[in-house]
């Protein structure tokens, strides 16, 4: 069994993390429930369904948090990266490099 990319980070913990982005970035309460798998207490799970709108705008906050983080990363933790999970290099790579490739 392989060692995990983050010691001390759960599942659980990531989860919450994933809401908290969420909510951070103004997803409405229904799909943040949704997205976990939880439904809305009372009215709202009467009166509040999710939308392709709301899923969109969930596909867009979480698209630019990978872009920021991508721009993020450091060349040092770009090494960690590709050594710890090979497949994620080609998101790291820079510019110049993709499109060499």
């Amino acid at each position: 069994m392989r060692a995990p990319l983050l010691p001390g980070f759960t599942f659980n913990e990531g989860r919450h993390t994933h809401r908290t982005w969420l909510a951070e970035d103004g997803v409405p309460e229904v799909v943040r429930a949704a997205r976990l798998g939880h439904r809305m207490r009372g009215m709202g799970d009467v009166y509040e369904h999710v939308t392709p709108a709301m899923k969109e705008q969930v596909r867009t906050v979480l698209e630019e948090r990978w872009q920021r983080s991508v721009q993020a990363v450091k060349p040092a933790e770009c090494e960690w990266i590709v050594e710890t999970a090979p497949r994620l290099g080609e998101y790291y790579r820079a510019p110049d490099e993709k499109r060499a490739s």
